[in-house]
């Protein structure tokens, strides 16, 4: 018996059957894949608001006068707006012109906080880089400063070592936040407070 070939309907067949299979399967790793992006990138802020609570606790004093740690002149406050899960859905961070006043009049969800960025939290031994060295001979010195070393967001995989966690006193306890709404406008350059794109 002669050996035959596959006729055109049954190499149809296959190619359909192949294509159901792509539509089927491609979408669900695309989300299993966003899935996964999204709750790295979750894990990392819970990380950085740990770290950022601990660096707190070591600098209770700062705290729980908004003193800002690198110019002990200068003051602040965070007034949080909360939704109905607790979670905050908006911050508004003003430096007070007249400095620390233990009887200063808040207001209601307004506290004494300081903010830091990733990049000082990291040289506080707080928090580690997620890449090391990365410059090698490519970069010049002030690069070297914003690229050699860095904290990635891992949605979108910019370096996020200016983002600022803000860090307040509450209830008698350090808490953190970190500006993900803030940190999530990418640009070009380094610019505080905002995630930026790694050089090419």
């Amino acid at each position: 018996m002669k050996n035959r070939g596959f006729t055109l309907v049954e190499l149809l067949c296959v190619i359909i059957l192949i294509a159901l299979l792509m539509t089927i399967a491609v979408p669900n790793a695309l989300r299993m894949a966003n899935r996964v992006r999204e709750k790295s990138y979750d894990t990392k802020i819970d990380l950085i608001e740990d770290a950022a609570v601990s660096y707190g606790q070591s600098n209770l004093t700062l705290v729980r006068k908004g003193t800002d740690p690198e110019n002990n002149a200068s003051h602040s406050t965070c007034k949080f707006v909360f939704d109905k899960n607790k979670e905050v859905s908006k911050l508004t961070y003003r430096q007070v012109a007249t400095g620390y006043s233990e009887n200063a009049s808040l207001e209601e969800d307004e506290h004494w906080c300081f903010r830091v960025t990733l990049d000082k939290l990291v040289n506080s031994n707080e928090l580690d880089w997620d890449n090391k060295n990365q410059c090698n001979d490519k970069c010049t010195e002030e690069q070297k400063k914003n690229y050699d070393n860095t904290i990635i967001n891992p949605r979108t995989r910019n370096i996020i070592n200016k983002c600022y966690v803000y860090v307040y006193y509450r209830f008698n306890r350090v808490y953190a936040y970190f500006d993900k709404s803030t940190c999530s406008v990418a640009t070009s350059d380094v610019s505080l407070g905002h995630e930026y794109k790694p050089l090419a």
